[in-house]
């Protein structure tokens, strides 16, 4: 029997398993796209907590990041990928086989 990657232990997406992950692409899976304020208010994550798994959401190729200006203020938004919504739906599929 081989060893399961650590990326999928047991099934479930060790990247998106984490609970801050899991619910910033729940809101992107619901959402065209999100901005950092909303999914700040939405998450009521501090700026350093949101940026890091945004961070390593956008390593995993699951977001996609667009920054640009708006007067001179920066405004970063977020979407879901194509592979980001596949391995989501894959592992809220997988969650829910626990459920009673």
């Amino acid at each position: 029997m081989s060893e399961p990657s650590a990326k999928h232990m047991n099934g479930l997406n060790r990247v998106i398993h984490e609970p801050v992950r899991l619910a910033i692409l729940k809101v992107l899976s619901t959402a065209k796209e999100a901005d950092f304020n909303f999914l700040l208010a939405t998450l009521g994550l501090t700026k350093g907590n949101l940026a890091t798994h945004i961070n390593t959401l956008e390593a995993a190729a699951y977001i996609e990041v667009s920054k640009e200006f708006v007067g001179k203020m920066p405004h970063t938004t977020y979407r879901i990928t194509r592979l980001g919504r596949r391995e989501f739906e894959k592992h809220w599929k997988h969650l829910l086989e626990f459920a009673p």
